[in-house]
């Protein structure tokens, strides 16, 4: 039977220089996904567009794949090249109207702040629920909820604390309310098993360079089949279109899915990416990911707290833990820590008030401990 998980940590060649734990900033490339794009690179530099179609291919199959990680049908998937233009396209899609309700999350990322809060110029009200010691409570949320709550808009996980939501208990009690169920899922997707169904989401986006273990500019945008029409596409153009290659007619009918919403040509090179990140994520499973940052993360916690170290990332409760481990030195600042750590072969950064380790599956234990040792007299 082969070890999973021992493939995943061979595919990443940084683990030769870098103790590296930033995956909630970005990921460092693998190789399949490296070789994946030069592979592109190589058709494109020997053949030109010959082989267009072909690169078409590779999008739909990149789609099967990203709807499987989802639990999706391949209709509800288009591609972005961002968490922020699958977030833009449902804020300025949807249409509005004066005293409809947003709720949003204190001190959430500013992506998904930012698109909520533009929509007050069309009478909406956004309703920021608060953090309570940097948590967030699901009843809080719940409270929130009243008869003109058009979206709530959630992270799956915090970006900062690394607090992670119940999605599926969240999506269970919004199912019966009118307010529609948006989720920037890019701290979590990847790392930790997500069906869109089972968890009633509406709208969902996510960038791949984090822990999907991709590559900035390009990442998965889920829209539920029933809410297609909902959107008045804010982005639309030729790609938008059935038969985009033919003559333009205005009453021209909009492609029948997701795919609208790839109104123009995206990265091709970075879709080859995308299928190779998504089929390592795939071969490995979520669950076992899981299940091994988990295991990274609560060793980290635990040496941390005997280092000296607060730990603020909610880690009582299993369901809450994510990749994340926010912890605040006893002495120093944060970005002193962080250059120290850097200078000794040690990738985190400061976010949020913490210093903020983001390890992923293919981190290991002896890592954890080899951080530890470095972190001792780290600043005076």
């Amino acid at each position: 039977m082969p070890d999973l998980l021992a493939e995943l940590r061979a595919a990443f060649p940084v683990r030769e220089r870098w103790l590296y734990f930033n995956h909630a900033a970005v990921s460092p490339l693998s190789v399949p996904v490296a070789e994946a794009m030069q592979a592109f690179q190589r058709d494109a530099l020997e053949n030109g567009s010959v082989r267009f179609q072909g690169w078409l291919d590779r999008r739909e199959s990149a789609r099967l794949q990203g709807a499987r990680l989802l639990g999706a049908d391949p209709s509800e998937v288009a591609f972005t090249t961002s968490t922020s233009q699958g977030l833009l396209t449902v804020a300025e899609g949807l249409r509005m109207e004066a005293g409809d309700e947003i709720l949003v999350i204190q001190d959430d990322f500013p992506a998904n702040q930012i698109p909520w809060f533009r929509q007050e110029r069309r009478g909406a009200r956004v309703v920021v629920v608060p953090r309570h010691e940097g948590r967030v409570r699901l009843q809080d949320i719940l409270d929130r909820v009243g008869p003109r709550t058009r979206v709530v808009a959630v992270p799956w996980v915090l970006y900062d604390t690394g607090q992670r939501l119940d999605l599926v208990a969240l999506g269970a009690e919004l199912a019966d309310q009118r307010a529609l169920f948006c989720v920037d899922a890019i701290q979590g997707l990847g790392g930790f098993p997500l069906d869109v169904e089972a968890a009633r989401i509406d709208f969902l986006s996510a960038d791949s360079h984090k822990w999907m273990l991709g590559l900035e500019g390009v990442g998965l945008f889920y829209c539920r089949r029933e809410h297609l029409e909902a959107l008045d596409d804010p982005f639309q153009s030729w790609l938008s279109v059935v038969d985009p290659f033919g003559p333009y007619d205005p009453g021209k009918a909009r492609v029948p899915d997701a795919r609208r919403f790839e109104f123009a040509s995206l990265p091709t090179v970075a879709l080859f990416g995308m299928e190779a990140c998504l089929e390592l994520l795939l071969r490995t499973g979520a669950p076992l990911m899981a299940e091994r940052i988990l295991e990274v993360t609560d060793h980290l916690a635990a040496g941390l707290e005997r280092c000296g170290w607060r730990v603020t990332s909610p880690r009582e409760d299993a369901g809450e833990k994510s990749g994340i481990v926010q912890g605040i030195p006893p002495t120093g600042s944060l970005d002193a820590h962080v250059a120290a750590l850097e200078a000794r072969g040690v990738s985190v950064a400061a976010r949020g008030g913490g210093v903020r380790f983001s390890p992923h599956a293919w981190n290991t234990v002896a890592e954890i401990d080899q951080l530890l040792e470095r972190l001792d007299g780290l600043v005076a």
